[in-house]
């Protein structure tokens, strides 16, 4: 705790807060300038009744902030509810995603298995020496590229009968 001496309505009062020395003298100063105030317009007030009007009044400030806080609490709780009832939603979503990734894996793994069935089966239908690698799909294999050099060319003739 931090100990605080403030100058209100001509005397000087000791304060124990934890907070910073800036803040109570700033709220002093705002308390004796509403008495000072209270004291100017009210001439006839002694120092004493113009504490208790300044209190009474930061006592309606308060109840009315209060009331305020109340109604937007109540105005907030159906958005607040909203974003609980879409947070719950997003949780579904995600998990429903995380098994439909699981699903995805299993069938390309299912896939994956199938082609490699389908390849030796291929394969011993076409009687080939089943320790050689399987080959990779069509799209992947270089295409065969002609060599270059000489290669004499046929010209057919449209009177030829074997074109």
């Amino acid at each position: 705790m931090n100990k605080h001496t403030v100058f209100v309505a001509g005397k000087h009062f000791v304060l124990l807060s934890e907070d910073k020395d800036e803040y109570v003298q700033k709220l002093a100063e705002e308390v004796n300038d509403t008495i000072s105030n209270i004291s100017t317009e009210n001439p006839a007030l002694d120092r004493r009744a113009a504490a208790i009007l300044c209190a009474l009044d930061y006592a309606d400030d308060m109840h009315k902030e209060a009331n305020r806080n109340k109604s937007l609490s109540e105005k907030a709780q159906p958005l607040i509810n909203q974003a609980d009832k879409q947070s719950k939603q997003i949780k579904e979503l995600k998990d429903k995603l995380a098994e439909k990734d699981e699903e995805i894996t299993k069938l390309k793994k299912e896939l994956s298995d199938l082609r490699v069935s389908f390849e030796k089966s291929t394969h011993m239908l076409d009687g080939k020496d089943m320790a050689k690698p399987l080959s990779q799909p069509q799209q992947n294999q270089k295409k065969k590229i002609p060599k270059k050099g000489y290669r004499p060319n046929r010209q057919y003739s449209l009177f030829d009968n074997d074109k």
